[in-house]
């Protein structure tokens, strides 16, 4: 056998056993050839070669190839190890070093990949970091999961290039994320606004104040809608949020007020009477007002309303 036939089938012999040991990647044949080339241009031992790879695949670590070229590094590794077993093993360097050049030109296939990811992909992973930011993980965790393991599936696809079908699927992603964020969103600004609706529903408040009660569900759906559609309009959102928060405390006091006075006997109805009548006294001891407590109450309102608007003027 010549030495270049032996040659020859040492090189495809081992690259066919290391294509086994990994998943396929695309472009495979093209790598192969350009490293062959290159391989037989360097003016450089095979060991040389080998720590260029290795040095290729320290940076394909620090890249986070682990994540955005997963098969790249993986082949990338074992074709390093396949042709530093060779050089111990005495194969001839011209073999060695088309081995270890492969490692290189693969580890390379998959920085530009990576490249082409963060490229076509940068809706969704500025997604993925504003879910980070507002901790959705945290909150969310199952369903924040989920849209990682679609991530990574695109990333799948396109290190298989196929970009046509992850452009669709990251479409479908992005909508995904967007659902995330809004049930984030809700749950940190309305939770406490839920809470005490269902506290006051407990009371009966839907019941015995059916207007107080509907007025604060409808500032809870006002504050979801504005959420739903711009999850990052925070200066909004907390406006929403306090408006909200308002009206659950209107309905509580509302619904306290007429359980009382539902509640009441004829004995202490006069003690609710005489309570309310006491609220107003304050005002009118404040203003140094004449005592009007013969009047009815929405008359004395309205004559200590009057003083206080003059006391206003003349300030």
């Amino acid at each position: 056998m010549s030495p270049l036939f032996r040659n020859t089938l040492l090189t495809g012999c081992s690259l066919l056993l290391m294509a086994g040991c990994s998943q396929k990647i695309v472009n495979m044949d093209a790598i192969e050839q350009d490293a062959k080339r290159s391989a037989a241009m360097a003016d450089e031992s095979a060991a040389r070669t080998i720590q260029h790879a290795q040095s290729k695949i320290e940076l394909g670590r620090s890249e986070n190839l682990a994540y955005f070229a997963p098969k790249h590094l993986k082949l990338a590794q074992e074709q390093l190890l396949e042709a530093q077993e060779m050089l111990t093993g005495g194969e001839p360097d011209g073999v060695v070093k088309t081995v270890a050049m492969t490692s290189q030109k693969t580890l390379e296939a998959g920085l530009d990949t990576k490249k082409a990811i963060l490229k076509q992909m940068k809706p969704t992973l500025d997604h993925r970091q504003v879910l980070k930011d507002i901790k959705a993980d945290q909150y969310f965790p199952g369903d924040y999961a989920a849209t990682e393991e679609d991530l990574v599936a695109i990333i799948d696809l396109m290190e298989d290039r196929q970009t046509v079908k992850a452009e669709v699927a990251q479409k479908q992603l992005l909508a995904k994320m967007h659902q995330v964020e809004v049930n984030t969103i809700e749950y940190i600004q309305l939770k406490a606004v839920k809470d005490h609706l269902e506290r006051i529903k407990n009371k009966g408040g839907a019941s015995v104040a059916p207007m107080s009660w509907d007025t604060a569900q409808k500032a809870l759906l006002q504050a979801q809608d504005l959420i739903s559609k711009t999850p990052r309009a925070k200066g909004a959102i907390a406006k929403a949020t306090v408006a909200a928060t308002k009206a659950a405390q209107h309905a509580e006091v509302i619904t306290d007020l007429t359980n009382k006075i539902l509640d009441a006997d004829k004995g202490s109805a006069e003690a609710i009477s005489l309570g309310m009548e006491r609220w107003l006294y304050r005002i009118s001891v404040a203003l140094k007002h004449e005592d009007i407590r013969h009047m009815p109450l929405d008359q004395q309102a309205a004559e200590y309303s009057k003083a206080i608007e003059a006391l206003m003027r003349k300030q």
